[in-house]
């Protein structure tokens, strides 16, 4: 799934053993979500909100989590590449083709993700949650540092939330010239937090139509700080 180059992944700690992780990257199959531009090139959300969902699910898995990708590509493992190509060969846990219509095709993702954590609850799992990793689509003058949705009914989801802005925070008071982040934690009553059993959260990267937002994006070292960064919030 990692592809070749990543296909061994070290166990860097168990801190994270008995703890179960479904990690969704937005849009796939018929659907690549948002679309910048960048010379000639077109920067669909749904490849790059994949590789860093991939890299975010490696890390788990090296702290001894149990971590399932509810989106796949079986051709596309962790990539190094600035331009990531759009395809459309993505499918839901499981292998079931992604459906066209927008609402079908986000039952199909939260029924796959209340499955497993049936299975897993009846399994004795007590830790389950959900990350859903998006890039945003603004007015291409506007820039986002990374911000996050919850759910307005769960507190658990807002914790989450909240313990990966916190991480943020850090990171980029460590790593901005001005120290400053503008990230926001906000509830919404989006299908993926409402619909699903765990406590869930939305990440958005960037602004992809923003020529500055973009370089969170499509740098390799920055997608894989990204993926460190998020799971920075969920050890802490």
């Amino acid at each position: 799934m990692f592809g070749p180059k990543y296909a061994y992944t070290p166990l860097e700690s168990t801190r994270l053993k008995g703890k179960v992780f479904y990690i969704v990257s937005g849009h796939g199959g018929p659907d690549p979500g948002a679309i910048g531009r960048r010379g000639e090139y077109s920067l669909c959300e749904d490849e790059y909100a994949y590789d860093v969902a991939l890299r975010l699910c490696r890390n788990l898995v090296a702290h001894g989590a149990t971590a399932y990708m509810i989106i796949r590509d079986d051709n596309d493992g962790i990539r190094s590449d600035k331009f990531l190509d759009c395809d459309y060969d993505e499918v839901v846990w499981g292998g079931q083709k992604i459906m066209r219509q927008q609402k079908p095709r986000l039952f199909q993702r939260s029924n796959a993700i209340n499955e497993l954590y049936e299975k897993n609850k009846a399994a004795g799992v007590t830790e389950q949650t959900t990350i859903i990793v998006h890039v945003d689509s603004r007015n291409k003058g506007e820039r986002k540092d990374v911000f996050f949705y919850y759910h307005p009914t769960s507190s658990e989801s807002k914790t989450v939330a909240l313990d990966l802005q916190h991480a943020l925070r850090k990171k980029y008071r460590k790593y901005r010239a001005n120290g400053q982040y503008h990230g926001t934690v906000t509830p919404r009553d989006l299908h993926m937090l409402r619909e699903t059993l765990t406590p869930s959260v939305y990440v958005e990267l960037a602004n992809i139509r923003n020529k500055f937002d973009q370089q969170r994006v499509i740098l390799e070292s920055n997608r894989q700080a990204l993926a460190d960064w998020l799971l920075e919030g969920i050890l802490d």
